[in-house]
């Protein structure tokens, strides 16, 4: 994703990662460009505790910035060079199909978005795109199967060149899309 972003972005991007979780993107991007700043936005302050350390333990928590609170608090922020995201994205009814690793050790309202799985990109693309910059990037990572259904969000919301990138086993992984 380091090297999508970078193509596009000024040396001095400012970057929001929605749902930062652990903060692994969000400390990742920090640690890889020294001049970019990123907001971190969970709604979990647990999620953000362990973000936090994350980005002190890589020596980036001054251009890591942790905020508490629901997608839309990005909206009172001004605008990004690009907004990235690992959404929830397991639809309801596969909750109890997940491996055990995974199930056991999530809390659910971080894999599951609602009936769909789409609620989560419902939500972060329209979002996406009114604080994005001109020529911001909007990168997602992408369930097994929404690819179509995102790409068809990013359209409606107006952003361009929409991308989707496999994984190392061919799924449909990353969308990016510019505005």
């Amino acid at each position: 994703m380091d090297a999508v972003l970078a193509a596009d972005l000024p040396e001095t991007a400012e970057v929001a990662d929605l749902g930062t979780g652990s903060g692994a993107i969000a400390v990742a991007l920090a640690v890889e460009r020294p001049g970019w700043r990123v907001l971190a936005l969970d709604r979990s302050p647990e999620a953000l505790a362990v973000a936090g350390r994350n980005a002190a333990r890589h020596g980036v928590a001054g251009r890591v910035e942790l905020v508490e609170g629901d997608f839309a608090a990005i909206g009172s922020r001004g605008l990004f060079d690009a907004v990235v995201s690992n959404p929830p994205y397991v639809a309801e009814d596969e909750w109890g199909g997940l491996a055990p690793e995974v199930r056991d050790h999530e809390p659910k309202g971080a894999l599951v978005p609602g009936p769909t799985g789409l609620e989560a990109y419902e939500r972060i693309v329209p979002l996406a795109a009114s604080v994005l910059r001109e020529r911001g990037v909007l990168a997602l990572e992408l369930g097994h199967d929404s690819a179509r259904g995102v790409r068809a969000l990013a359209e409606r919301a107006g952003l361009s060149s929409v991308e989707v990138y496999p994984d190392l086993a061919g799924i449909p992984r990353v969308l990016v899309a510019r505005r």
